[in-house]
């Protein structure tokens, strides 16, 4: 059987339920797949889908560390939360059939590495930019 391995974000995002594919692919975050056993596996970002000729969907995800997140609500707390099983070992394939629910732990981030981000202080703010929205603010902030 051949797969075809998909990366382009656009490609991915259209193949998956809406939330899922925005979110998930090309921003790191933390993030939880509630799998059909229960568990919830922990992941930071999709990199790539599989489908097969018959329509079968996987998608390699960055797993993120294991362990209950910080803050999370009580009802949560009762659920096996799944993570890097070591140190660096952090690429898996998840089928999207076990998949039941997405959930974000916290606010992601687009997708960068470290050194490619300026920090810009706040007396270096275009003065004239006076809107308030927190999208767009975040959005001058971190570009």
């Amino acid at each position: 059987m051949a797969w075809t391995r998909i990366t382009d974000p656009e490609t991915i995002e259209r193949m998956l339920p809406a939330w899922l594919g925005q979110r998930m692919i090309g921003l790191r975050g933390s993030f939880g797949l509630l799998l059909t056993t229960g568990d919830v596996l922990r992941l930071t970002s999709i990199v790539a889908a599989h489908q097969s000729p018959q329509d079968t969907i996987l998608l390699d995800v960055l797993m993120d560390n294991a362990g209950v997140p910080d803050g999370i609500d009580l009802a949560w707390r009762s659920k096996h939360f799944l993570g890097a099983p070591v140190p660096g070992a952090t690429l898996a394939t998840v089928h999207l059939a076990h998949i039941v629910a997405a959930v974000e732990f916290t606010v992601a981030e687009m997708a960068e590495e470290p050194a490619e981000k300026e920090t810009i202080l706040p007396d270096e703010l275009d003065p004239e930019q006076t809107d308030s929205d927190p999208v767009k603010v975040a959005a001058r902030l971190t570009a």
